[in-house]
């Protein structure tokens, strides 16, 4: 079963209070809301066209229904069962101070026509009541009538409805499903020719969005791509044989790669295999190096294995090294790559037994004889010391100008109409909060109670200073242990007082009995489990949830959240840009392992002489791959901060560098050499280089750093020295 979930990708939470809120948080990926503005006088026919659509909606795959609403039963029910027993803050310090207060407001409510939801023999000071009118209004200014939410003004009527689905949004495919039936409702309701204005807001268009446009630019650039390379090869080779076998090649080794991914992994991730383009890239290396190499004839050939076999074993081991990472995405490329490489390797070897080896245009190969011709009237220490010197000054200029920015919004990007509906949804409602929460964790759901109630005392207090507009939390609904305690102590004794008997002879009734709560307990509640998550496990902890708007002191709330115990201030977002940053600094890691082991392997295996001409050879192919990244990350990061996927294309970027240094200090001739690499590196710098011009972030920063990264590695792998000291090319 392969995963296409975005929420795949992110190393898994190691905090359980985490890992309890994420999986409590996944319903809320799922819901999405619909707004409708139509005039008055069309308010009644649009609500029938409405309701009946919505209706339709929940009928058929993928299942999407309103968004299920705790009616008002379901409240009075939790509040008449505890009638009598809690108050709200307000209304508890006039119980303990101002009692005839509280005595003479309920006396005055009684005498007027107005219904009463709860047993006055068991609240007769109407507290109760008084608690559920002081409830927070989650749409204010919006009447319920399910399933929609209805406001009227003089001119126009607005109806807003909230959706929910069972599939994960955040898979492009369920994604695309979901609006693909929205987008029926819609055209529907336009058919019945009624004006009316529609605001969309939900991950879920933001999510189909961004992979409509991912789709358009591959589509495009794919295009252009496909036919840079067919208008190359018909000039160089004057033949598409190369490119057919290159395909036949790729779909081969793509074919066993994805095998030894679903047989080492039990659910790998479909973006694996946007990771593995780098795959096409070596293909084109490795097949053009073949072919132009056996039109020479065996005695050049005979030097090519060596030289593809030593490049395809460092790449191959290279990848290997992700499998050591912690990063599942990381492990299952490198199984892929490690595994295709494999094939292509063993592929391009049958090459001069297939006849594929047409030679280039003599043209072509007269260019890059004298190319190389030109780079080799150099002296070897000019370009010894001129590799060496331009990969430190590259190395300090990228290290100075370093900056980075793994933010998961780099992911995908939106339109400008729904980015505009978005806001204008959260101006007309106060439905949304920040990703940012106040999260709480105790061993148990009692001491939990006693944290969250700590906590929530003081939301006022930080709201008066300014450090956030609001907030929802479980003790806006229920009140604290401790005043659920008060609450019940101070009524017995109000009851025993003079005031007390004589209220409740004006009443006539009897005074209610004593009644012994655990206060400890959670009390019963319809939103419990929006804001309290009880441990599944003995090993999970309790966790509360308290949801903010309009955050503008990060730092002072942290700190202050700091002096409470199993208290914090918690950003899921920001949690999966961690884990974006720790893919980075793991590909930093890998990729200055396999630099180590690219020097290490060939002072041992190149064909120079002596091992002090293999160290030398070495340090300059690493030299060229060093500037080739140092460059293309400094120059990517002038447009955007860098990020993981800036690390990507600089892995396709040093394993083309290795297979371009190695093919250079091999005994090849050099203008041989250069031909094949110089078609490799112009069909991959167009093929992936047009992706930096992508409105989609993650993909741009992968074209750009591809893109710059080639570009320099073909220009200086020429300035290599040749293994043959007896000639020149």
């Amino acid at each position: 079963m392969w995963q296409s979930s975005l929420v795949d990708t992110l190393p898994q939470e190691a905090d359980p209070a985490h890992q309890v809120y994420v999986a409590q948080q996944q319903p809320n990926e799922q819901r999405f809301m619909l707004m409708f503005t139509v005039g008055k006088e069309d308010a009644e026919l649009f609500s029938t066209a409405l309701r009946q659509q919505l209706a339709q909606l929940s009928q058929g795959e993928p299942e999407i229904l309103p968004l299920g609403q705790t009616g008002g039963e379901d409240f009075l029910q939790t509040y008449t069962a505890t009638a009598g027993q809690w108050a709200t803050s307000g209304d508890l310090q006039l119980l303990q101070n101002q009692p005839q207060q509280l005595i003479a407001q309920a006396q005055q409510r009684l005498q007027q026509p107005i219904p009463l939801w709860m047993d006055i023999r068991q609240d007769p000071l109407l507290l109760s009541q008084r608690f559920v009118e002081a409830l927070p209004d989650p749409l204010p200014g919006f009447e319920h009538q399910a399933p929609l939410y209805v406001r009227s003004s003089a001119t126009q009527t607005t109806f807003l409805v909230a959706l929910t689905s069972s599939a994960d949004t955040l898979s492009q495919a369920n994604a695309r499903a979901i609006v693909a039936r929205v987008d029926a409702m819609l055209a529907s309701l336009d058919e019945t020719e009624l004006p009316h204005q529609v605001t969309r807001s939900g991950l879920v268009f933001h999510t189909d969005a961004a992979a409509s446009q991912a789709k358009l630019e591959i589509t495009w650039f794919g295009g252009l791509s496909l036919m840079f390379v067919l208008i190359l090869l018909a000039l160089v080779f004057r033949s598409f044989q190369h490119l057919v076998y290159s395909m036949l090649v790729l779909g081969v080794s793509t074919l066993v790669g994805v095998t030894a991914v679903v047989w080492f992994f039990s659910a790998p991730h479909v973006l694996t295999m946007v990771f593995a383009t780098t795959l096409i890239g070596l293909c084109i290396d490795y097949v053009f190096h073949a072919s132009i190499g056996a039109s020479h004839g065996s005695n050049n050939w005979r030097h090519v294995v060596p030289a593809l076999l030593l490049g395809a074993g460092t790449t191959i081991v290279g990848f290997l090294l992700l499998t050591l990472l912690s990063l599942p995405l990381l492990q299952q490329l490198g199984i892929f790559m490690a595994a295709a490489l494999v094939t292509v390797a063993g592929l391009v070897l049958l090459i001069p037994q297939l006849g594929i080896n047409k030679a280039p245009t003599a043209s072509w190969q007269r260019l890059h004889f004298a190319a190389a011709e030109f780079f080799q009237r150099f002296s070897p220490r000019f370009r010894a010391s001129f590799l060496l010197l331009l990969a430190v000054a590259s190395a300090v200029a990228v290290w100075q100008n370093y900056r980075s920015d793994d933010s998961v919004r780099l992911l995908a990007t939106s339109t400008p109409e729904l980015l505009a509906q978005e806001q204008h949804m959260r101006a007309q409602t106060q439905a949304f909060y920040d990703a940012d929460v106040i999260l709480l964790q105790a061993p148990t759901a009692s001491e939990l109670q006693q944290r969250y109630a700590a906590v929530h005392e003081h939301l006022a207090q930080w709201q008066q200073q300014g450090w956030l507009s609001g907030w929802q939390s479980w003790y806006d609904y229920v009140p604290t242990p401790q005043q659920r305690q008060q609450t019940m102590a101070t009524l017995q004794k109000l009851w025993l007082t003079k005031a007390g008997e004589t209220y409740l002879a004006w009443l006539g009734i009897d005074a209610p009995e004593a009644l012994q709560r655990e206060t400890s307990a959670l009390p019963r509640h319809p939103l419990q489990q929006d804001f309290i998550y009880l441990a599944a496990t003995a090993d999970s902890p309790a966790v509360g949830v308290i949801r903010l708007r309009g955050i503008t002191q990060h730092e002072k709330l942290t700190e202050a959240l700091a002096t409470f115990s199993g208290a914090e201030l918690y950003n899921p977002l920001t949690q999966a840009s961690d884990a974006l940053g720790h893919y980075r600094n793991q590909l930093m890691w890998w990729m200055a392992g396999l630099l180590l082991l690219l020097f290490a392997i060939l002072s041992w295996r190149l064909p120079q002489a002596n091992w002090q001409r293999r160290c030398l050879m070495s340090l300059q192919v690493n030299a060229v791959i060093v500037t080739a990244l140092s460059s293309a990350l400094a120059i990517a990061a002038l447009w955007q901060p860098l990020n993981a996927f800036h690390l990507v294309g600089a892995m396709l970027v040093i394993v083309l560098g290795i297979d371009y240094g190695i093919f250079c200090a091999s005994r090849i001739q050099r203008g041989h050499a250069l031909q094949a690499i110089s078609i490799s590196a112009l069909t991959t710098m167009f093929a992936f280089g047009a992706l930096s011009f992508s409105q989609t972030a993650a993909i741009a920063a992968f074209g750009t750093t591809v893109l710059i990264g080639v570009a320099v590695t073909a220009v200086l792998v020429p300035l290599l020295p040749t293994a043959n000291s007896t000639h020149s090319v």
